[in-house]
């Protein structure tokens, strides 16, 4: 009898690995061909990059269909996202822990909604997504979002541009810059990282580098240029940050948020996802 359970035991374990390792397979099947799904020829691209879930527990998926689901990543009601790519009914997103730590994967569409920082009341005790949100009455616009379909920046007059250049990245393609002027702000839009948020290298550029110069815009949190020192402190209060000549900077997982000073004046303030180069 004893050897007998222990035979059926054996036999549920190895029909178990085989189900798992053929389930691991299909996902890994639909996760490339998504990779390489596009529209017209390019890849199909949320308008709103910043999502808010709004499910008590939004699970992630290794791949855009319902068996590919990971029991033990999900995000919670309230938790902010960079949405990425849609496939049928998934958003492949990223999500930045309260310790910078990130997670990629799908979730399910209808377990988020479009963030609009200007109705929406944002209280958060740590450096988050939505800090890199820059705001003006009723415009808004952040790292990530698009350049070319940004209504805010549609409104602005825009007073120069220029190409500032390609460079090798270390996946075989080209990471493309480009700068734009406008009278209260710079922005540079680039392709960085298309290949983390499965786009080709020609899709759609990002805004990846914002420089605030007048205090027409501000940022989440109600800063803006003409501040005070003390006042990004009690904005910012209990969220560790770096300071250095005249430079008061909060980071999450490689972008930057960089308060500069003169007298203790806030001249100017600047967003970036760009890597620094050394």
């Amino acid at each position: 009898m004893i050897i007998k359970k222990l035979i059926t035991i054996v036999l549920i374990s190895l029909l178990t690995a085989n189900f798992a390792e053929a389930n691991d397979d299909k996902c890994d099947n639909i996760q490339s061909a998504a990779k390489s799904e596009t529209l017209n020829g390019q890849s199909n691209i949320p308008n709103n990059p910043y999502v808010t879930a709004i499910k008590n527990r939004v699970y992630f998926y290794t791949a855009p269909d319902s068996s590919c689901k990971q029991e033990d990543k999900f995000v919670i009601a309230g938790d902010f996202l960079y949405a990425y790519k849609i496939h049928g009914n998934f958003t492949y997103v990223n999500y930045l822990t309260s310790n910078g730590v990130e997670v990629i994967g799908w979730v399910n569409s209808a377990e988020l909604e479009s963030l609009n920082p200007i109705s929406s009341k944002i209280h958060k005790k740590n450096i988050n997504t939505s800090d890199f949100i820059v705001m003006s009455k009723d415009v808004w616009f952040g790292l990530g979002s698009s350049f070319s379909n940004s209504i805010s920046l549609k409104k602005e007059k825009e007073v120069s541009s220029e190409y500032i250049g390609d460079f090798p990245n270390d996946v075989g393609g080209l990471n493309k810059f480009n700068s734009h002027a406008f009278k209260d702000f710079n922005v540079i839009v680039s392709n960085v990282n298309y290949n983390k948020r499965l786009w080709t290298i020609d899709d759609d550029y990002i805004i990846s580098n914002i420089t605030l110069t007048t205090p027409k815009y501000h940022t989440i949190r109600n800063i803006k240029v003409g501040d005070r020192k003390d006042e990004i402190l009690k904005s910012y209060t209990g969220i560790k940050f770096n300071e250095s000549s005249n430079k008061i900077k909060y980071s999450l997982n490689g972008m930057t948020l960089t308060f500069n000073l003169e007298g203790g004046v806030i001249i100017s303030i600047e967003m970036s996802l760009i890597p620094e180069q050394d």
